[in-house]
C-alpha cells in the first residue's frame, strides 16, 4: 500500500461514514452487555453463563482496540499493506456480532423476566414439595397405623352393624392411602433444579430437561389436588362411621379400647386430610398463575431472541472499501 492510497482511504467520506456507523453498533452493543450483566436477572444467572456473555463482551472490546491500533498506522502512513486491517477489521466485526447476538437473546431474556419468574416458580414448587410431602408422608404413615389398629379390632368385633361400620371405615382409609401415598412420594427431584440451570436451559440450543421438570412438577401440583379431591367423601365417611362404631360397646366387644383410640386419632387425620386439599388447592392456585407467566415469558423471550439482525452488507462494504487497497 503506498502513502497515496492509504490517504485516500483515511480520507474517503464513504470510508469514514461506515467507520462511524460500525463504531457506533459497537459501543451501543458494549452498553447493552453492561447494563444486561449488571441487572438483577444477570445475578441469576450461573457463574459460567455470565461468564460467557462477559467474555462476548471483553472480546469485541479488544478486536475493536487491535483495529483501531491497525487503522492509525494506516492514518500516519506506517501500514505497508491493507493486511493487517484487513485480518483486524474481520475479526472486530465477527465479535461484534456475536455479542450483538447474545445481545438479542439476554435483553429479550430480562425483558420478558423470564428469569425473576423461574425464580418464583422453583421457589413455589419447592416449598410445594417440602411442605405439603412432608405432611402427606406424615398423613400416610399415621393411616396405615389405623389401618393395622383396624384389623386387630375385626378379630373382636362380633355384631352386624359394628362389622359394617368397620368395613366402611376400612374401605375409607384404603381409598384414601392411594392419593396420599401418591403425593408422598411424587416423583420429581426439582430440589436439584436451581434457578440458573433452567435460565441456562432456556438460553441453550436446545431447553433440555430443566425446563421439562419444573412443567412436569407443576403438572403434579394439579394431580394432587385432583387426586386428594377424590377421596375426600370417602374419608369423611370413614371418621363418620368410626364414630358410630362406638356407639354400641356390646357389638365391639373386647375391641372398646381400640375402637376409642381409632376414633380419635382418624378424626385428626380427617382433619388433616381435609387442611390438604385445601392448602393443595391454595398452593396449586399460586403454581398455576406462576406457571402461566412463566410459560408467556419463555414464549415472549424465545420470540424476540429470533428477531437478531446484523447490519451485515455496511460491514461488508467497509470491507470491500478496505480490499481495493491492497
Amino acid at each position: 500500500m503506498s502513502t497515496k492510497t492509504a490517504e485516500d482511504l483515511v480520507n474517503s467520506p464513504i470510508v469514514q461514514k461506515y467507520i462511524e456507523a460500525i463504531d457506533t453498533d459497537a459501543e451501543a452493543a458494549l452498553d447493552l452487555a453492561k447494563s444486561v450483566t449488571g441487572s438483577a436477572t444477570a445475578k441469576l444467572y450461573s457463574s459460567s453463563t455470565l461468564s460467557a456473555y462477559k467474555a462476548d463482551a471483553t472480546r469485541l472490546d479488544n478486536c475493536w482496540g487491535d483495529f483501531n491500533a491497525a487503522w492509525n498506522k494506516v492514518v500516519f502512513g506506517r501500514a505497508k499493506d491493507s493486511k493487517e486491517i484487513i485480518k483486524t477489521y474481520s475479526k472486530y466485526v465477527l465479535a461484534l456480532e456475536v455479542l450483538e447476538q447474545s445481545n438479542t437473546k439476554h435483553e429479550a431474556m430480562m425483558s420478558a423476566g423470564f428469569a425473576l419468574l423461574v425464580a418464583a416458580l422453583l421457589d413455589l414448587l419447592l416449598r410445594w414439595i417440602k411442605g405439603l410431602k412432608t405432611r402427606l408422608k406424615a398423613l400416610e404413615k399415621e393411616l396405615k397405623a389405623i389401618q393395622a389398629l383396624l384389623k386387630k379390632a375385626k378379630k373382636d368385633v362380633t355384631g352386624a352393624k359394628a362389622q359394617l361400620a368397620l368395613n366402611v371405615v376400612v374401605t375409607g382409609i384404603s381409598f384414601c392411602l392411594g392419593p396420599v401415598g401418591w403425593g408422598a412420594r411424587i416423583g420429581v427431584a426439582v430440589g436439584g433444579i436451581v434457578t440458573h440451570v433452567v435460565i441456562d436451559a432456556a438460553l441453550g440450543p436446545s431447553q433440555g430437561s430443566a425446563l421439562g421438570t419444573v412443567n412436569t412438577a407443576a403438572g403434579e401440583s394439579v394431580e394432587l389436588v385432583d387426586k386428594l379431591a377424590s377421596g375426600s367423601k370417602k374419608m369423611a365417611g370413614a371418621a363418620a362411621a368410626a364414630v358410630t362404631l362406638g356407639m354400641d360397646l356390646g357389638e365391639i366387644g373386647q375391641a372398646e379400647k381400640i375402637v376409642k383410640d381409632v376414633q380419635k386419632r382418624l378424626k385428626v387425620a380427617a382433619a388433616e386430610y381435609e387442611s390438604l386439599i385445601r392448602d393443595s388447592r391454595k398452593w396449586n392456585g399460586q403454581i398455576g398463575k406462576t406457571k402461566k407467566q412463566y410459560d408467556a415469558a419463555l414464549k415472549a423471550y424465545e420470540a424476540a431472541a429470533k428477531k437478531f439482525k446484523s447490519s451485515q452488507r455496511k460491514r461488508e462494504g467497509l470491507l470491500k472499501e478496505f480490499k481495493q487497497w491492497k
